[in-house]
């Protein structure tokens, strides 16, 4: 497994997902290897991108019932973020 964090993203599948913030590229966190998630968190986020959590489930009318858990954590990352610094 490589070094840099940034491998070890471009390394994972890309999510099709309808509510892709646009521009963006939409990837599984949980496909990070769990002791590299912190370091990918901090990449992510010091790179432009965001952390979004999909509700367990979605009622109709898009709320989700106060208190329910999130079940999946997505990365969103501008392409760019995978360029060579």
């Amino acid at each position: 497994m490589s070094d840099d964090i940034r491998e070890v993203l471009l390394d994972l599948q890309l999510i099709d997902t309808p509510d892709r913030p646009e521009g963006m590229v939409v990837l599984r966190r949980s496909d990070v290897p769990e002791d590299r998630r912190d370091e990918a968190d901090e990449f992510v986020v010091s790179h432009g991108g965001l952390i979004g959590h999909k509700p367990l489930f979605e009622v109709i009318g898009g709320k989700t019932p106060e208190g329910a858990s999130v079940s999946e954590s997505f990365y969103a990352l501008p392409p760019a973020a995978f360029l060579p610094q």
